[in-house]
C-alpha cells in the first residue's frame, strides 16, 4: 500500500473542460477499448474527429480537457503520469481530424484511460456525499448506487479505506461519480509542475483498516 496521505479530485466533473469531438466505435482501437484492452500499436494513433463543420480548435489544447473519447491530457502532463505507478491506467496517442474525418489537425494530446477502479469509498463516514436527484425528496431515500460528490468539496469530506492498493498512485472509484484518487507523492508531483490550480486537490480521511 502507498504511504502517505491520499488526495481526491472533481477535475473529472468540470463541465468547462468540455471540448466537442466524436468518434467510430467501428474503427479498431475503439473495438479494442470497448473489450477493455489497450489499442495496439498499429491502431495508433487514436483518431478523434471535430464534430461539427468549420469547428475550430484553440492553439493550445487545454492541459486535460474531455468530450467524445473520454479523457485527454497534453504531452507535458501525460509525462508526469507516466512517472507512476498507473496500474491499468493507459495513455496514448490521438490524433484529432476535422468534421471530414480525412484533414488531421495539427494538436498534440494523448487519451487517458483504463483506470483502476478499487472500491475504497466509505459513504457513510464521508460527508456531503449526493444521492440520486429523483429520490432526494423521498422521506428515505435508498442510497444510490453511485454517489455524486460534494458541491464545495473540503478536505476531509470524502473517507476512505484504501485496502489493496499496492502502490497504485491513481485510480477511479466505481462509488463515487467523477472521483480521481491521487497518491500523496503523486499529488505532489503534479503540484510541483503548476497543475495544482488544475485538480484543486482535497485531502481523503483516511479510516483504519479493520
Amino acid at each position: 500500500m502507498a504511504e502517505g496521505d491520499f488526495w481526491i479530485s472533481a477535475v473529472l466533473n468540470d463541465s468547462s473542460r468540455v471540448i466537442g469531438t466524436d468518434i467510430d466505435r467501428s474503427e479498431p482501437a475503439w473495438q479494442a477499448i470497448r473489450r477493455g484492452d489497450v489499442p495496439a500499436e498499429e491502431e495508433l494513433p487514436i483518431r478523434i474527429y471535430a464534430m461539427y463543420r468549420n469547428q475550430k480548435f484553440p492553439k493550445k489544447m487545454p492541459e486535460l480537457f474531455e468530450g467524445g473519447g473520454g479523457t485527454k491530457v497534453s504531452p507535458r502532463l501525460a509525462a508526469v503520469f507516466r512517472q507512476f505507478n498507473l496500474g491499468s491506467t493507459w495513455i496514448c496517442p490521438a490524433q484529432l481530424y476535422k468534421y471530414d474525418r480525412e484533414t488531421p489537425v495539427d494538436r498534440d494530446f494523448s487519451i487517458m484511460a483504463g483506470w483502476d477502479k478499487p472500491n475504497l469509498l466509505v459513504e457513510e463516514e464521508s460527508r456531503g456525499l449526493k444521492g440520486r436527484t429523483v429520490t432526494r425528496h423521498q422521506p428515505n431515500p435508498p442510497p444510490p448506487d453511485v454517489w455524486r460528490m460534494p458541491w464545495d468539496m473540503k478536505d476531509g469530506d470524502i473517507a476512505i479505506a484504501p485496502r489493496q492498493l499496492k502502490g497504485l498512485d491513481l485510480w477511479y472509484d466505481p462509488k463515487l461519480r467523477g472521483g480521481l484518487f491521487f497518491s500523496d507523492r503523486l499529488k505532489a508531483a503534479l503540484c510541483e509542475g503548476g497543475y495544482a490550480r488544475l485538480f484543486k486537490f482535497r485531502k481523503c480521511r483516511v479510516l483504519p483498516l479493520h
